[in-house]
């Protein structure tokens, strides 16, 4: 399977190497209904990711095999269709490295502990823009300010 095809799908893709991490959003996320892989390296995400499409690749950016900034530039070399999240365990701090590299990168960002508003609206951001219209780019980083933590929420739940 080729995942530069962007299939319609309610599928994501989370890498992390703790386990209690991909055991939590494993459940809420199924919970909200969508189908959700955990893998716990990037050399397994890349061989998932040839097997099926993912609306969405939900990334640790501290992993041992391979940091999340450098998989997403693969993923990228790959023309993998999915939109891209990073996650970090160092919180939310205005000061944080990945808020100031985020001006560039501009990729969705969840602190660790996770606000579930906060994770259920950008997975419904991610669904929206990887099933606009075909023809129109994915999401580059020409969105709204991801790591503002105080925005409204969206239910998070796929579309029926």
């Amino acid at each position: 399977m080729s995942s530069s095809i962007r299939e319609k799908n309610n599928r994501i893709l989370v890498v992390d190497d703790e386990i209690d991490v991909l055991d939590f959003l494993k459940i809420y996320l199924e919970s909200l209904g969508w189908e959700v892989t955990t893998i716990g390296t990037t050399r397994e995400a890349f061989e998932e990711l040839e097997r099926k499409s993912y609306f969405l690749v939900l990334t640790d950016i501290a992993m041992p095999d391979m940091d999340g900034y450098e998989f997403i530039s693969k993923v990228k070399e790959r023309n993998i269709a999915s939109q891209m999240a990073l996650m970090t365990g160092f919180g939310y701090n205005p000061k944080h490295t990945l808020v100031k590299i985020y001006k560039t990168i501009r990729y969705p960002c969840l602190f660790k502990p996770f606000n579930r508003a906060k994770v259920a609206e950008t997975v419904r951001n991610a669904w929206n823009l990887y099933h606009q219209a075909s023809g129109q780019e994915q999401n580059t980083g020409e969105a709204d300010d991801e790591c503002d933590q105080h925005r409204q929420p969206s239910t998070g739940n796929p579309p029926q």
